[in-house]
Parts: C-alpha cells; structure tokens; sequence
C-alpha cells in the first residue's frame, strides 16, 4: 500500500514541475531528483500517466525535456485515496459480472476504462487478482431491456416458452410487473391468462424473441415486489393466505450459518449452547424442502406437523433412489 502512496505522490510531483514550467520543459533528471526515483521508474510512471490519466506529456527532443502541450488537471483525475480505490475495484469487478446482458453493451467501454485506471493503482498488489467470483452463465439476459421497456410503457408481451415440464413451446401472453433475479436464473414475472396467480417465467426457456403488444395493461397500485415475495423461499409465488407459521431447531453450529446469512426473514425464539429456534411466516413449496433437505441432520422442523411429514417423506423417496446394483470398484472409495 505503501508503494502505491508513494507512486501517487510521484504523479502529483510531477504534474505540478510540467503545470510550473509552462512554455518550458522539465529535464528528466530533475524529475528525478524531485521525486527520488531512477530513470526507469520516471519513464514507468509517465508511460502509466499517459496511459491511464490520459496526461498529455510530450518529449521534445530538440530541448531534451517532457512538457505538456495542453492544460491537464490531474487532481481531477485521481482525487481519490488508496482506500477509495479499493472499493472502486470491488464495485468494478462485482459490475464486471453482469457484462454478458445485452443491456450493458452501452456501459462496457466505461467499465473498463475505469478498470484499467483501478488496476494500475493495485496492479503491483495482490489485490488486482484478490476477487473471484464464482462462473455463472446466464441464458436469456438478452430479453430484458425489451421486459423491462413492456413494465415501464404497460404493454403486454407475447413469447413462446418451452415449460421443462412440456414436450414442446407453448405461446404465452403476460402481463410482466417485475424482474427478479434469483439463484443464477432471471425471471420475469407477471400476470397472464393461464393461471390464476403471478406467474415467474425464466427467461432462459423464452425460446423465441417476446414480441411487445398493441393491448395495455395495469399494474395494481398496491404491488409491491418486495412485500410479495417476503413470504416465500424461492421464485414460485403463492397467496399470502397460504403462508404458515413455522419452526426450526437448527444446531449449534448451522445455527451460526443461519444467523449470519438467513435463507429467509425470521423471529429468534431462543439461542443457547447447543443451537437456536426460530419461527418463519413462509410459504411450503418444494424450494423450500430441497433448502431443509439439504442440511441434512443440522436442522429439525419442530412445527408444523404436515411439514415435518412432508420431510420425512422426501427423505424417505431419496433413500429409495439410491442405487439398486453394487457399487463399482473404482467409485467405492467416494
């Protein structure tokens, strides 16, 4: 970090000689001697100015000195502290994962100039290959300035959309209210003709382009996406009527997995040295089973009883997938 103080202080030491010695140039050994570095570390530092500040430093032979050929502010450029430019990084990076949607064709080149002007201040650290997100491919993006332009003007979409469910496409009609984004798959989700509830629609199986509609629609005023969904685990809507009271006994050590990083709004009942209870208004779809399954033994549904039932039975279905032939020799050992 040091290093990269350091270097910023060059920079700043050198812009102010080129800004005092207009009309002149500045030899490279006094620019040396001002910030007490080696030629090559000058000609480094220059090189990066131009590169990443756009500094308009020219060398003219004939008087053997850089100068600027034009007004440059550099404070401009870098008013930021390493600390600044740290976080910078992380939102850049984190920002760099969405460049597959074909919404942010407009943004790449911003991005990544200012990528390339955060890196050159860590590039020489170990920060500058310190974030790795996980590899996701999304399918689908490519739908969504088109979704989100059909909730903003209120026109219903028509697309085919091929259900896992379903041999082949159908042709739906909906009316979109929200996007969500949701375990590494995109959805829009609206109302439509063929169910009698808000429908989520994953934009990785519309197999053709939605096409925009003549025909208007209204957007109840009291939807709310956050308020609708804050009662379910997952994508898969239901009736706020349908939610249920329920309560979990997890053990001590998931207890502290969960309560760092809950999978859903919760009340804390009790905590103690072996786990914690907690108590949820949630709805019972699969998604939430297969979230319970699989933690396995660290938690236990204390109520209500048909979900405690229901658990029981999707564990039991599993044991009796379980392979009917021996094991093969080579995989005995996993």
């Amino acid at each position: 970090m040091s290093k990269n103080k350091n270097q910023l202080a060059r920079f700043r030491r050198i812009h102010e000689l080129l800004t005092l010695r207009k009309g002149s140039v500045v030899a490279p050994d006094e620019l040396c001697r001002a910030c007490d570095i080696s030629r090559r570390t000058l000609d480094n530092d220059i090189a990066y100015m131009r590169d990443a500040f756009e500094a308009p430093i020219l060398w003219d032979k004939s008087r053997r000195g850089y100068y600027y050929n034009q007004p440059f502010d550099l404070t401009a450029q870098i008013a930021l502290n390493l600390e600044d430019v740290y976080r910078l990084h992380l939102a850049v990076e984190t920002l760099a994962q969405f460049e597959h949607m074909e919404g942010f064709n407009g943004l790449r080149e911003t991005v990544e100039k200012i990528r390339r002007g955060v890196n050159g201040w860590v590039r020489s650290s170990a920060a500058s290959s310190a974030i790795y997100f996980e590899p996701v491919t999304y399918s689908g993006t490519e739908h969504l300035p088109l979704l989100l332009r059909a909730i903003e003007e209120r026109r219903k979409v028509r697309f085919p959309y091929q259900s896992f469910r379903q041999e082949s496409p159908r042709s739906c009609e909906l009316s979109p209210y929200c996007i969500r984004q949701y375990d590494q798959r995109w959805y829009v989700v609206g109302d439509t003709p063929q169910y009698d509830y808000l429908k989520p629609f994953a934009l990785e199986r519309i197999v053709g382009k939605p096409q925009l509609q003549p025909d208007f629609f209204e957007i109840p005023n009291d939807f709310d996406p956050i308020v609708f969904f804050q009662h379910i685990y997952g994508i898969h809507p239901a009736p706020l009527s349908e939610a249920q009271t329920i309560v979990l006994r997890f053990s001590r050590l998931q207890a502290r997995y969960f309560l760092s990083k809950p999978f859903h709004p919760f009340t804390l009942l009790d905590e103690d040295n072996t786990g914690a209870t907690v108590q949820m208004n949630v709805c019972v779809n699969i998604e939430l089973i297969r979230k319970l399954a699989s933690l396995g033994a660290e938690v236990s549904v204390l109520a209500p009883e048909d979900l405690r039932v229901r658990m029981a039975q999707f564990h039991q279905d599993a044991l009796e997938m379980k392979i009917l032939k021996p094991l093969d020799k080579s995989m005995a050992h996993f």
